[in-house]
């Protein structure tokens, strides 16, 4: 019975130390941040995305997305995806948080499917497809040692194909050719 209260007492004292000692966000430990979009909701648009540090200063981020939206007149859907490679050019870590700062370069890739009721009704069904490039400026705040929180603004330069030309399209639609801006805000979790 002595052995066996030992052996707990180890195991409890063990457990103890370390949780004491546990990685805040910024450790070697916490290489991983996986993110969903807040921004991308706005657009009718579900995106999660893969970050993850290949050292201090610098990271790869991956992420993909699908949007859908019914109405009576419209309905439509489509994915994409997109890569960053992210420069953390300013880094302070605290115990339990850490900020940082970043600008990162980004390649994207869309699909899109559209069907529109006109007033004759017909359906129209539009399907197109975009590339994009840019660069984004960001804050990435990381607190509570899991959560983090990431915004950013930037732009870019994305063109679409296969668009009909009747379409008017203004920079936040998916069909838009031209310089484009980019707002957003990410919510994620260290593993």
């Amino acid at each position: 019975m002595k052995k066996h209260l030992i052996i707990v007492l180890l195991i409890a004292f063990a457990s103890i130390t370390y949780a004491q000692t546990q990685p805040t966000a910024a450790s070697a430990n916490y290489r991983n941040i996986f993110k969903v979009s807040a921004a991308m909701f706005t657009r009718n648009t579900f995106q999660m995305g893969f970050e993850h540090f290949y050292s201090p200063t610098g990271s790869f981020m991956i992420s993909a997305g699908m949007n859908y939206r019914d109405t009576d007149y419209e309905q439509m859907w489509g994915y994409g995806g997109e890569a960053q490679l992210k420069f953390h050019v300013y880094t302070q870590i605290l115990p339990k948080k850490s900020h940082r700062l970043y600008f990162a370069p980004y390649l994207l890739s869309q699909y899109q499917e559209v069907d529109r009721n006109d007033s004759y009704s017909s359906v129209q069904n539009d399907k197109y497809s975009a590339v994009g490039a840019g660069v984004i400026f960001g804050w990435s705040f990381s607190f509570a040692n899991k959560i983090n929180l990431d915004i950013y603004t930037g732009g870019g330069i994305r063109k679409a194909f296969n668009v009909n030309s009747n379409t008017y399209s203004d920079v936040w639609d998916y069909s838009y050719s031209g310089i484009s801006p980019r707002l957003g805000v990410d919510v994620g979790f260290w593993f």
